[in-house]
């Protein structure tokens, strides 16, 4: 009788996320290469059962386009979803989209504005607290009753925290799993021009950094110079490492201003979006530059995300349920339907990813630090590329925010506010406040997430 195969997802009552990842799983396993050895068994999990409903029905429905080879059961309970899963994927945020709006709001009282408020600096501190104590249930439940050679692939933020987190108090393999990468490729296939949906096989990179600060280090185009090609589309432009505001004399370039910049600046290639990169640099979003207009960089309110975010995914949600949509079988894009198969099955696969570095090629980063690079995967195994270090003022950049990231994580697994503080002190964006006011502003961040995060911060 085949081996059972659970594969759970915590966190799938998300509008944006359940549906892409129970259909990507649905389909992928229904495929022979799977079921002529398992019997794969797709679990969703979340708090908000009404939601959830939905989502297993619309997970049934795939199922049954698919012949019915994967079986799927929702639950509730962390605990019985965990018992004996070979994998399990977590899409969660504690609080909620209510709870982030403090992380955005009370920042602003003190100059400090945040695109997007989910990473670094005082909202991926904040969000950490919420999220670490959740993400240890679920690692240390995966340790205690997962299948002995689970895997953990996380999605939610803050990433390289919640992935620190996990490798600390526990030890689960963890993967920290983001597509910002792809989005940086498909801007650089319409400038370069090659197909996107070549890359793989057309170019040549590597890349270093930090969740959502990723830096692609080189770049070849079928064995030419991409980042040559790049300088010279930007030269024809006239555009400089000091140039701003291309929403005027580059429409075409708005969303990507401070990427150039750094570009230009630094020689190698920041490939998330501007939102994120922004929040790990003090200069591009204060009140000097519009809060970021001058680059390009818009801020998204929480009541924007309420309403067009959640609002228009579960209004779709409902038409797919109405039968007033079609419901596509397309896999997409995300890698970890395609993680699951290499190390199921020994299929390799090279992506980018988040683990944990262990080396001596990186002096100053910490032992253990979760770092963003270039992954291969094959049977049971995550081998991450050999970097080298980024330019000098991004490598200390880069030691800089480890650092700070692994105080913020240590100072929510036991709740040390003081250890918060001078983690906090040493960030890039909270220098554009005042020092002494930085104490208030995390007392109140902490009062309002009180329910979610570590008692002893009290």
């Amino acid at each position: 009788m085949p081996e059972e195969l659970r594969i759970v997802v915590i966190g799938a009552a998300s509008p944006q996320w359940g549906l892409t990842l129970s259909r990507d799983l649905v389909v992928t396993l229904s495929e022979e290469r799977f079921t002529d050895s398992y019997s794969p068994l797709v679990v969703l999990e979340d708090v908000d059962s009404e939601n959830l409903k939905k989502q297993k029905r619309l997970a049934v429905r795939v199922a049954k386009k698919m012949g019915n080879r994967v079986s799927i059961e929702s639950s509730t309970n962390q605990k019985q979803a965990i018992d004996g899963a070979r994998f399990v994927i977590t899409t969660f945020a504690q609080g909620s989209l209510e709870a982030m709006q403090f992380d955005l709001e009370i920042p602003q009282e003190y100059g400090v504005f945040q695109p997007v408020g989910d990473t670094i600096s005082i909202g991926g501190a904040i969000r950490a607290a919420r999220n670490i104590p959740a993400m240890l249930s679920i690692a240390r439940d995966i340790e205690s009753i997962g299948h002995s050679e689970a895997w953990l692939l996380n999605l939610s933020n803050p990433m390289s925290m919640l992935c620190r987190a996990v490798t600390k108090e526990t030890k689960v393999r963890v993967i920290g799993c983001c597509h910002e990468l792809y989005g940086g490729l498909e801007v650089l296939a319409k400038w370069l021009n090659f197909p996107y949906d070549e890359w793989r096989e057309q170019l040549e990179f590597d890349v270093l950094g930090i969740n959502h600060c990723g830096w692609m280090q080189y770049l070849r185009i079928n064995g030419e110079d991409g980042f040559e090609k790049l300088r010279g589309y930007l030269l024809q432009k006239g555009i400089t490492s000091e140039t701003k505001k291309l929403y005027l004399s580059h429409p075409e370039l708005t969303r990507q201003n401070v990427k150039m910049n750094l570009f230009l600046r630094y020689g190698v290639l920041p490939y998330s979006g501007d939102r994120h990169i922004s929040e790990f640099f003090r200069r591009f979003v204060n009140s000097k530059t519009n809060k970021g207009a001058d680059y390009g960089v818009l801020l998204t309110t929480a009541q924007e995300r309420l309403v067009s975010w959640r609002g228009e995914k579960r209004a779709y949600i409902n038409e797919l349920l109405q039968e007033k949509k079609e419901l596509s079988l397309t896999v997409s894009r995300e890698a970890a339907s395609r993680i699951i198969s290499s190390l199921l099955l020994g299929e390799k696969f090279c992506d980018v990813g988040n683990t944990p570095y262990y080396g001596d090629n990186l002096p100053g980063i910490p032992d253990g630090a979760v770092l963003e690079r270039m992954l291969t995967y094959n049977r049971n195994s995550v081998i991450p590329s050999d970097v080298k270090p980024l330019p000098p003022e991004l490598n200390d950049h880069l030691i800089l925010h480890a650092g700070i990231i692994e105080e913020i994580v240590d100072a929510c697994i036991t709740g040390d506010r003081k250890l918060l503080m001078q983690a906090l002190a040493r960030d890039p964006s909270l220098q554009n406040m005042q020092s002494a006011k930085i104490p208030e502003m995390v007392r109140r961040l902490l009062g309002a997430n009180k329910e979610h995060i570590h008692p002893g911060f009290f």
